[in-house]
């Protein structure tokens, strides 16, 4: 079992991963403009803007993505004080997702989308939050792992655990339904209607397995 000074260097990597990953997103977008500004006659800044409507969105959204994904991360870490090798493993896993993320990102923003790109993208995305949703599961099930007091809850478990489902649910309609494309990621809108229903069950859940 890791230290607790093992578990801060497992963090430091983790968060150091994510900043890189989410720093490369602007990379292909800056290869652009210095590829254009190399040239004897430069397109206008709006002209730029409207050929590379696709990767800037893509970048946005990845941007969004990445860093959601790290504040789930940095969330149910931040009361751990011991690991195991199984933990470390898991989040491996999760910053190997993290890394891949710019690959298709990069596919979406060049290449026209089908249900190929789509599920590339998206079967990425549901890699990392089911890995996720494996360290929550763990870290729930091994509460001497965390500060006394802090261990994980059911709901910071539900909470990343259905944001996995909106992505099954989302691929599945990708493959179902091709023509939608991106489109089936709005199925990861379904957590806040299931959010009404589910916490307040989870909350006296937790209120009965806390101890007075």
């Amino acid at each position: 079992m890791e230290s607790e000074r093992g578990v801060e260097r497992l963090i430091f990597f983790t968060d150091a991963v994510a900043a890189i990953a989410i720093t490369l997103l602007i990379l292909p977008l800056v290869d652009i403009v210095t590829a254009d500004a190399s040239r004897s006659h430069p397109v206008p800044v709006s002209t730029f803007l409207a050929e590379n409507v696709g990767q800037l969105l893509a970048f946005g959204l990845s941007f969004v993505i990445i860093a959601r994904f790290w504040m789930a991360n940095h969330r149910i870490l931040a009361d751990v004080v011991r690991s195991t090798p199984v933990l470390m493993w898991l989040d491996i896993g999760w910053v190997f997702t993290i890394v891949l993320l710019p690959l298709p990102t990069e596919i979406t923003a060049v290449y026209q989308a089908s249900e190929l790109t789509v599920t590339i993208y998206i079967a990425t995305c549901l890699a990392n939050t089911l890995l996720l949703t494996g360290i929550s599961i763990y870290l729930y099930r091994h509460p001497e792992l965390e500060r006394d007091g802090k261990p994980t809850s059911s709901l910071q478990v539900w909470g990343i655990g259905s944001t996995a489902a909106g992505f099954i649910v989302a691929l599945a309609l990708a493959l179902i339904i091709p023509r939608i494309h991106y489109y089936s990621l709005l199925a990861l809108l379904l957590a806040y209607p299931l959010d009404a229903i589910i916490k307040p069950r989870l909350r006296r859940h937790e209120a009965a397995r806390t101890p007075n």
